[in-house]
């Protein structure tokens, strides 16, 4: 695995490149990333990410970046529903199983267009260049699943960049949260080496 600070390195430089931003390159494949890392390194990555964000708005450079935090947008969702007490009764009771169930079920993660996909859809910048930074995958683990996101994300958003920054691994087929628990495979996006 490349050295974490060697990435984002590599990051910085890329999203400021005209091919990435557009998603030129490809093959007509759709843009998306995927950012893996050692999981015990989770807060050095999440000042990296603020650090980029933090450069970006001091000096910007006509492409937007947007981070997506997964376990905001689940409370988001669980909260408008007004399930937040409920839920946290329901595992105390029945255990994360049963949660895992009703939270998949409210956010409809089964189905083409769920609700986490649909929020990001939403909430996308529409006013230009944007590169979509989606994070928090390590906490909802194993509510919300990676390759579930992105599965259904990429019939939503298909013309511009997405990076999600994955604590574990990724080989360009399977997804292995926390470098320990398998996940179904994921072929469509690109390991950012």
């Amino acid at each position: 695995m490349v050295p974490l600070k060697k990435k984002f390195q590599d990051l910085r430089e890329k999203i400021q490149t005209q091919s990435f931003q557009e998603n030129r390159g490809l093959s007509n494949e759709v843009g998306y990333y995927i950012f893996d890392y050692d999981p015990e390194k989770e807060l050095y990555v999440r000042g990296e990410i603020g650090d980029i964000i933090r450069q970006e708005k001091a000096a910007p450079t006509g492409v937007t970046i947007q981070v997506f935090d997964l376990f905001t947008i689940m409370l988001t969702i669980v909260d408008q529903f007004g399930y937040r007490e409920a839920f946290i009764d329901l595992e105390k009771s029945n255990g994360i199983t049963q949660v895992i169930d009703w939270m998949n079920n409210i956010m409809e993660m089964n189905e083409e267009h769920n609700l986490v996909v649909q929020y990001i859809s939403d909430h996308l910048n529409k006013d230009g260049p944007t590169i979509v930074f989606i994070t928090g995958v390590g906490q909802v683990y194993p509510i919300i699943r990676a390759h579930k996101v992105l599965n259904t994300m990429t019939q939503v958003i298909d013309q511009i960049p997405v990076m999600m920054f994955y604590p574990g691994n990724y080989n360009s087929v399977r997804l292995q949260a926390f470098g320990e628990l398998q996940e179904d495979n994921y072929y469509r996006a690109f390991h950012f080496e």
